[in-house]
């Protein structure tokens, strides 16, 4: 049985918005990324970590343990 658009789970990817894989038709739970091989747990981690270091300003050494 297919769920309808609305309630399909989309790939947790960073940035990603495709559909995640469905699930398995013996049972368990529906995956959380899409078919790209590329995208994954590790993978999604590792971009989380890029992006949150893009985001962060540049320290420079004029704050660094100055008295």
């Amino acid at each position: 049985m297919e769920q309808p658009v609305s309630e399909r789970k989309l790939c947790i990817y960073p940035g990603c918005e495709r559909p995640a894989v469905a699930p398995h038709a013996l049972g368990g739970p529906q995956p959380s990324f899409c078919d790209l091989e590329e995208h994954n747990a590790l993978t999604a981690h590792q971009e989380r970590q890029r992006r949150a270091t893009e985001a962060e300003p540049a320290v420079t050494d004029d704050h660094r343990g100055r008295s």
